[in-house]
């Protein structure tokens, strides 16, 4: 009995400690060392090859004499060359392998064979040929040579220090291996090994750029990656995702916790379902043969009761029973982890500051949303189908062991692992195809959306053919991706039938072997393996494609966990007090400020604003303008200084009270798809209807809107696409409004709309602004003229401040600005800039506009005669003349000049 023990316990111990071993250096990420760091490293996987194949032949030496033989005999050395043959076909596949897997197997195994080998000579009660003998002391042999072999090989890394050679020069490998989180295509080695990173530029001139889709992939792999390298193993890093667990978890809720417990115990019983069905069909099988035989049917062996018997297992066991039963228990669980994993994810992103939503792509943003039920699916594959699955498994092996002998155990477990190991390598061969097959679609559908999207580009410039002949490629490119893809699967497919089908048959052989020959079971025994064996499918599926599901699944929760981990840097004080708005006076003090924490934007910016004023801010583009705006608004804190409204540090108070103060006006403004009534209502959602009447009176856009077919009813469309330029900044203006805020922002808010659309848009803005602290964002000076306040801002600095009228006295930057938009620039036939008069057929490029200002103080230098009118300044390029106009003629008054008149009036 010990020597059949040891027979049966050395391949499974084997098994157990390599599986064991290699799961859990898995899980703590231990350090690899590769195969081929020493070059003796090379030999080990031919040994343990060498060692498998001398265990195949001292079992074809066995069966010589195989009448003699035990059958515990066979079989050891049959699972022990299956357990050395797998583990050549891993540490084949393998460039970093965790050593003490294969050291402590070796080692085992080095312990145990003396022992079978002496206690196998002391138990030998037959005679062996001298050739058969000879052969067999010569393959045991052979076997500890090369088991003391690699054993020594193995062992040789705690005595090898790479780090001690790795200043040498000599010993430097020409090739580097990636760091973390550094991908091989990431380097690139040019001549004298030379490592350069390559960098966006690199794949921009590739023959195959990186797709969105690819680089969204790329880069969520390489931040798990980076998580679970910080995390040092599985388990730490699965701790990083119990941010979820009270949206997956129902915490304060008993009822769904219940549910939860009587799902667990569903399992469990169909996990008895999946043995007793077999086993009863068995029970079936038998009454119809007893009963055949004429036998006086009892409650025992009666068919139509072992069939009632048999039904109700089978619908217990199937998709009415206990499945059912299942599903509707787990159906309001589940529907409570999505409903709060969205509502969280939102609600987070939501109340994110704007640096994040600078930042972010909104496509990350609605995948990270969208994909919020990874986590659940993570856990309900770990929770409800890794372990009922194992649990099959374990059982079947067991079971079928027990019923048909140790011959069908190995069956059993050599189907299994050849199964998994077949399928695995089959998933992992086929990763490139899925890939290009992925990235076909991506660009198919790509190319779809923006020849849609831009349907009038496309159409304007005549390339509609070139369109539909541009997407046929990216079709045929997607089917032919696609059928490479799908013939890999459907191989994988044949390859894991012809796997499960050579174990059935060897199973079944053994079972006929067993009825007819050995009669140790009966017909219905038979029935019951066949059974038992279509029932393995499912958990061997499972298993096979398990590492692809979990990679799948954590890499869309890396996305929301990325997002739910990021904390806005902007939010209110722990007991901040409500921001109280007494006049509106404004002071920023000594404000530096810079988005990267590299370049500065705002550069010791002071000033301070009287309530009621209209602050005007011009400049050149980047010079920090709409960066003042968005610090006022807090949107960014400042890097240095502080902003005080009424004395208030508005990092000090509460952040949403401080915003119900200020009302924006944005350069363009972003409507709702929704009508005009809720998108000018979204400032102040408990306004009447009147109240938003009002509001855009005020903003000159109401007799427009009830012109509409469906009047304040209408439909703006996606971002307000339906209304022209100047209806859109109205609609903005009446929602800006209709808030009656103290304090407003305007950025740029009549850019790009015609002169008419403008001055209806000043009149509201007038409207808007009056009694109010404003600042006005504006590159047209001609908008800011009546500002009670310029400042000009240049490289995060203002350098000049004052009123329209003194910047021009002052001749400064204002005034140079001023003086290239007012006068006509000319131009030579080239398009190059002349001198003074040097080219006689200049064109005017910009039409001179002449304002209320600019008359007035024309007509008051006039009145006050010759000697102040030479006190006029003639701006620089520009050569005075003396007035062709006759004196006596009566005085005419331009109608831009009445209407600017009556507008500033």
């Amino acid at each position: 009995r010990l020597l059949v023990s040891l027979r049966y316990t050395l391949p499974s111990l084997i098994f157990v400690y390599f599986m064991v071993c290699s799961a859990f250096a898995a899980c703590t990420f231990q350090k690899h060392t590769s195969v081929t760091q020493r070059p003796r490293r090379a030999i080990i996987p031919y040994l343990l090859l060498i060692i498998a194949t001398t265990y195949l032949a001292q079992c074809s030496l066995s069966l010589t004499h195989w009448h003699d033989v035990h059958q515990s005999k066979v079989i050891g050395d049959l699972a022990c060359a299956l357990v050395y043959g797998l583990e050549f076909a891993i540490l084949h596949g393998t460039r970093d392998p965790v050593w003490h897997s294969y050291s402590g197997s070796l080692a085992i195994t080095l312990a145990l064979e003396p022992i079978l080998a002496t206690l196998s000579l002391r138990s030998s009660n037959y005679q062996t040929s001298m050739p058969i003998g000879i052969l067999k002391v010569l393959v045991l042999a052979a076997r500890f040579a090369c088991l003391l072999l690699a054993l020594v090989n193995c062992c040789s890394s705690q005595k090898y220090d790479p780090a001690g050679i790795r200043g040498d020069a000599e010993h430097q490998s020409l090739l580097r291996k990636p760091a973390n989180g550094e991908s091989e295509d990431t380097l690139v080695t040019e001549y004298g090994s030379t490592e350069v990173a390559a960098d966006d530029s690199s794949r921009a001139i590739s023959k195959d750029p990186e797709s969105e889709w690819e680089r969204s992939q790329r880069l969520a792999e390489e931040q798990r990656d980076k998580r679970l390298r910080d995390s040092g193993n599985w388990f730490i890093y699965a701790k990083s995702f119990k941010i979820f667990l009270p949206y997956i978890w129902p915490v304060n809720d008993r009822r769904l916790q219940f549910h939860a417990i009587l799902v667990v115990l569903c399992l469990l019983a169909n996990n008895g379902l999946n043995v007793l069905i077999p086993n009863q069909l068995g029970v079936v099988t038998k009454s119809l043969t007893e009963s055949a035989k004429g036998g006086s049917p009892t409650d025992a062996v009666d068919p139509w009761i072992q069939v009632l018997i048999f039904a109700a297992l089978k619908i217990s066991g199937s998709s009415a029973g206990l499945s059912l039963l299942r599903q509707r228990l787990w159906l309001p669980v589940e529907q409570y982890s999505a409903r709060a994993m969205v509502e969280a994810a939102h609600s987070h992103i939501m109340k994110l500051d704007a640096h994040f939503h600078d930042t972010k792509s909104l496509s990350d943003m609605l995948m990270a949303i969208q994909h919020g039920d990874s986590i659940t699916r993570a856990l309900d594959t770990v929770c409800f189908s890794l372990l009922p699955n194992f649990i099959d498994l374990g059982v079947a092996f067991i079971y079928l062991t027990a019923k048909f002998g140790p011959w069908e155990g190995l069956i059993t477990i050599s189907t299994m692992t050849f199964f998994i190991y077949l399928s695995t390598a089959a998933i992992a061969s086929s990763r490139a195809a899925r890939q290009a097959y992925s990235k076909a679609w991506y660009e198919e559908w790509y190319i779809m959306n923006s020849g849609l999207s831009g349907w009038t580009t496309v159409a304007s410039f005549n390339q509609v053919e070139h369109e539909i002949n541009r997407f046929s490629v990216a079709v045929q490119d997607r089917v032919a991706k696609s059928q490479v893809y799908t013939l890999n699967m459907y191989r994988s497919q044949a390859l894991q039938y012809l796997v499960l089908s050579a174990g059935l048959l060897a199973g079944l052989f053994l079972a006929v072997w067993q009825v007819t020959q050995e009669h140790s079971i009966d017909a219905s025994d038979f029935v019951v393996l066949l059974t038992y064996w279509s029932q393995l499918v499912t958990p061997l599926n499972f298993f096979a494609g398990l590492g692809k599901t979990v990679n799948r699944d954590l890499i869309d929760a890396e996305r929301l966990l990325e997002i739910m981990e990021t904390q806005s840097k902007v939010i209110s004080k722990p007991g901040a007090p409500s921001f109280q708005l007494k006049e509106g006076s404004i002071e920023f003090r000594s404000v530096r400020f810079s988005y990267d924490r590299k370049r500065e934007i705002l550069k010791d910016v002071s000033f301070s604003v009287k309530p009621g004023q209209t602050i005007a801010l011009v400049g050149k583009t980047g010079a920090g303008k709409s960066t003042i705006l968005k610090l006022l608004n807090r949107f960014y804190d400042v890097t240095d200084g502080d902003i005080r409204i009424d004395g208030q540090d508005i990092r000090d108070v509460e952040l949403t009270s401080l915003r119900e103060h200020i009302g924006v006006v944005p350069q363009n403004p972003v409507l709702f798809n929704d009508s005009i009534m809720d998108n000018v209502r979204y400032a102040r959602l408990d306004a009447s209807d009147e109240e938003v009447h009002s509001a855009c009176k005020a903003a000159a856009i109401h007799e427009q809107i009830l012109g509409f077919s469906d009047g304040y009813n209408t439909r703006v469309g996606e971002r307000g696409v339906k209304l022209s330029g100047g209806e859109l900044q109205r609609v903005a203006i009446a929602r800006a409004i209709l808030k009656q805020p103290k304090i407003v922002l305007l950025d740029e808010a009549t850019s790009a709309v015609d002169t008419e659309t403008e001055t209806q848009i000043q009149d509201a803005l007038r409207r808007l602004c009056k009694n109010r602290t404003t600042f006005i964002v504006a590159h047209r000076l001609s908008t800011i003229v009546s500002a009670d306040r310029i400042l000009v801002v240049s490289d995060g600095e203002i350098i000049e401040d004052g009123t329209h009228e003194s910047l021009i006295s002052a001749g400064g930057r204002y005034a140079e600005l001023w003086t290239k938009q007012i006068f006509a620039k000319p131009k030579d036939e080239d398009g190059g800039s002349t001198g003074n008069g040097q080219n006689p057929k200049a064109r005017v490029e910009t039409a001179v506009e002449t304002t209320h200002t600019d008359l007035v103080e024309a007509e008051l230098q006039s009145e006050d005669g010759g000697e102040q009118s030479a006190q006029v300044k003639t701006p620089s390029g520009h050569k005075r003349e003396e007035s062709k106009l006759n004196p006596n003629a009566q005085e005419f008054t331009p109608r831009s000049a009445l209407a600017a008149s009556a507008s500033y009036s």
